[in-house]
């Protein structure tokens, strides 16, 4: 990933504009002057995981017994530990790296790590803490009900990478804000901020 891909905080403009669901409410509210309190890492992060270490090839390989139109859930269940092997054992290149401890700058250190229009996720503290939460988000996908689920939707293991979303632990509804995507958005949703600044739109 080269540096000209690199994230600021603060802002969803490095997102494709063809991003939709929550990230294309947050640009929305950011378009009408509403401050985002948050770090959205691209699915360019994720691609990097999967490509550097030729996971989709090596992941492919223990999926190779499986039918995938008529799945065996014990198959998936032998392969699911490996899988989350691979996943861990595999790292990230030294500028996104340094690109995400240098985007977490302005976050607070009590962070939470989520996929969009997800309200749980993985919680956080500081640049490796991110990280790793990082890559537990990944390995979800590796669980053998997620398997499951992606060849029952399509008959494939293949995983699209996406973007996640990074931001205090500690916001809350906030009622302005609220407000204010109602008029923005012409839909009911609930926005949850820190300190003034939009972490969430559910």
């Amino acid at each position: 990933m080269s540096r000209a891909l690199a994230f600021p905080a603060g802002t969803v403009a490095h997102l494709p504009a063809t991003t939709a669901g929550e990230l294309a409410d947050l640009r929305a509210l950011e378009r009408a002057g509403a401050r985002l309190a948050l770090l959205a890492l691209p699915a360019a992060v994720e691609d990097s995981l999967y490509r550097y270490n030729n996971l989709p090839a090596r992941l492919a390989r223990l999926y190779e017994v499986v039918d995938p139109f008529d799945p065996d859930e014990d198959l998936l269940e032998e392969a699911e530990g490996p899988a989350l092997a691979l996943v861990s054992e595999a790292y990230l290149l030294d500028d996104v790296i340094d690109a995400v401890y240098e985007a977490l700058a302005g976050l607070p250190e009590d962070l939470v790590v989520r996929r969009p229009g997800e309200r749980e996720g993985v919680r956080a503290a500081g640049g490796r803490g991110v990280l790793l939460a990082f890559k537990a988000l990944v390995k979800r996908d590796w669980h053998a009900g997620s398997v499951l689920a992606r060849l029952e939707r399509h008959a494939s293991v293949a995983v699209d990478a996406g973007p996640v979303i990074v931001h205090a632990r500690d916001d809350a509804p906030d009622a302005a804000l609220t407000r204010l995507a109602a008029e923005t958005l012409g839909r009911r949703a609930t926005v949850h901020a820190h300190r003034g600044g939009v972490t969430g739109v559910l």
